[in-house]
């Protein structure tokens, strides 16, 4: 049996085991071969007679790709050998030798705090979501088909890596062939465990990962409804980081994102934070002209008495559609600033905004997000038919002749989706002191 200050292939000495189970050892080693010596990882594959043939085959699989590889957020490859039956104990082994990333596995966060905060998560998914555009746009593209907590490493320098390509695929080698079902109940999708395996089947089980990441909760475990996870009630997130997250989770695969570098892009734009830089112009209602103005243009937004018509070739069922959440999220982004008033601050709560909006209709769903100096209130379309809207809010000082030192006032926006179906909708944010919609959006109404 393989043991402790074991030295193998006369270089690698056995420190401390890491991991074991059917025939298969993980070791943090030495290398004694550099100067100074190196700490390394050691995995292990026991050649038995009850093993699958499969087994050796995707060890020897993980060896070759990583050797290929060349990213600095991937263990790095260092060697491959066999041991023979004398030096393992009774069994031949093979051996895959990788760089040592100091640090705790996401899980052994996970197992530590319960669940982890909205801005940690955003940061790993951006930083996982850059290992896939390396792997996926490779000739062929490289599936890693096993992403989960205990696979992402937070290492003492707090960045992310991506360990365990032992179910990693070439995907040109597999091209019209039954793929072999690899990765883990609750992480990986569908048409994995069919065996079928493609780039967005990694963007699936990210999603997954941050879901467990949020809620503290494997994704097994949670509730499902047509075989969507169901999350969004036991977080409290931005809805645009939500909406994000649920159409990476998408149970086809062709309504998931189709890239890597797509899903980074929806996600920069869906979780930016509005910014704030110079000069506002007093073009907007003010803070200072007081909450009896907010509120009693909340009803008229309501009634939708005072909405500027707008050409539309739209037919007529479609616009009433739509206007029912132009009307909503404008009345959202009035009440806002009277919260604002009354409270100091800004709401994350449709409810709690007391305009007698209900969080969804047959054809919307509504939700509001109140960080610092911003609130962004959302009217999605659940029909591919129609579009989607966001509303700012945003607190900027007033700069005027006259002003008062420190004198704040709110300017609001609404923005439509260029796109209709929309899920995902970037917020708008404040260029030179004026609301701006971002890409992919267009400002209406006033």
């Amino acid at each position: 049996m393989l043991q402790t200050q074991q030295v193998l292939q006369g270089r690698y000495q056995l420190e401390r085991q890491l991991g074991q189970n059917a025939g298969r050892q993980t070791w943090l080693a030495t290398d004694l071969s550099v100067e100074p010596n190196q700490q390394v990882i050691v995995k292990l594959l026991a050649f038995n007679p009850q093993m699958q043939w499969e087994e050796l085959k995707l060890f020897e699989r993980e060896a070759q790709v990583l050797k290929n590889l060349n990213h600095p957020k991937i263990p790095k490859y260092h060697d491959y050998f066999s041991l023979d039956e004398e030096t393992g104990g009774g069994l031949p082994w093979f051996g895959l030798v990788q760089d040592y990333i100091p640090g705790k596995s996401l899980r052994q966060m996970l197992d530590e705090r319960k669940k982890l905060t909205e801005s940690l998560v955003q940061r790993i998914a951006t930083e996982v979501l850059k290992i896939l555009i390396y792997l996926h746009e490779l000739s062929p593209p490289v599936l890693h088909r096993d992403i989960k907590p205990s696979n992402l490493i937070f290492g003492e320098n707090r960045q992310v890596y991506l360990v365990d390509f032992g179910a990693v695929t070439d995907r040109a080698k597999t091209e019209g062939v039954t793929f072999t079902v690899v990765g883990t109940s609750g992480y990986a999708p569908p048409e994995q465990l069919w065996g079928r395996a493609v780039p967005a089947s990694d963007l699936y089980a990210l999603g997954a990962t941050l879901i467990h990441l949020l809620t503290g909760t494997p994704p097994a475990e949670l509730p499902q409804h047509q075989m969507r996870i169901q999350f969004a009630d036991k977080v409290n997130l931005n809805p645009s980081f939500t909406n994000w997250i649920e159409k990476l989770i998408e149970p086809a695969p062709e309504k998931r994102f189709t890239t890597a570098r797509e899903a980074l892009e929806a996600m920069v734009a869906a979780t930016s934070p509005s910014y704030i830089k110079t000069n506002p112009q007093e073009n907007e209602n003010s803070v200072r002209y007081g909450r009896l103005a907010f509120l009693a243009s909340i009803p008229l937004i309501i009634l939708g008495l005072g909405v500027t018509a707008m050409p539309d070739l739209l037919d007529s069922s479609t616009k009433a559609k739509q206007s029912e959440a132009k009307q909503y999220v404008s009345a959202m982004n009035l009440a806002q600033q009277a919260y604002f008033l009354d409270n100091n601050q800004f709401s994350n709560s449709v409810t709690e905004l007391g305009v007698g909006i209900s969080t969804q209709t047959e054809n919307y769903q509504y939700s509001t997000w109140g960080p610092d100096k911003a609130a962004f209130n959302y009217g999605i379309t659940r029909n591919r038919k129609l579009k989607s809207y966001v509303g700012g809010t945003f607190l900027v000082p007033v700069n005027d002749v006259g002003a008062a030192k420190g004198e704040m006032k709110t300017l609001a926006i609404m923005c439509e989706s260029k796109a209709t179906g929309i899920s995902v909708i970037p917020n708008p944010i404040i260029i030179n002191g004026q609301p701006a919609c971002g890409v992919g959006t267009t400002k209406i109404g006033k």
